[in-house]
């Protein structure tokens, strides 16, 4: 099992016991992006409770930047950002505009791994990641397939 001794950064809009056991692993810069990105997007930010939707163990070859074995730590996270239809009230992310947004936001606060999936349940899930690079990587899955970004924006 890895063990990380980081200090993990004090955030605004979300607390340790959201990421469960990953705490510990999580990549700060991650998480403060996180932070960022939910600041802007203006409403809640739920984290993915799929398994595998934070921390992953696929072995030092798998590329997921979930994969904790292969990085050392968490440097991805899929998550349902949601929209206020009334105040206090929120409803899930599940069409082009709203996909945009959250793209756009993404982009905005540094992520550099982007990824747009319309086939979750309840609704459409934004992967946000810190991979090493400058190239931000984008895309979308719809129905199970792998495609380009474009494909489900306005």
């Amino acid at each position: 099992m890895i063990t990380k001794t980081a200090t993990r950064p004090d955030l605004r809009h979300f607390k340790p016991s959201e990421f469960g056991l990953w705490w510990p692993l999580m990549n700060a810069d991650l998480l403060l992006k996180l932070d960022a990105f939910r600041e802007a997007w203006g409403a809640p930010v739920l984290i993915s409770p799929a398994s595998g939707g934070i921390g992953r163990h696929q072995g030092s070859e798998g590329k997921s930047q979930h994969n904790v074995d292969k990085w050392g730590e968490v440097r991805a996270i899929d998550v349902f950002p949601m929209i206020e239809i009334s105040p206090g009230q929120y409803r899930y992310m599940t069409n082009e505009a709203d996909r945009q947004r959250a793209l756009n936001i993404a982009r905005q606060v540094g992520f550099t791994g982007i990824g747009l999936y319309t086939d979750t349940q309840p609704g459409n899930m934004l992967h946000v990641d810190n991979r090493d690079g400058n190239r931000v990587a984008t895309w979308s899955r719809v129905a199970g397939e792998y495609r380009g970004i474009n494909e489900v924006l306005v």
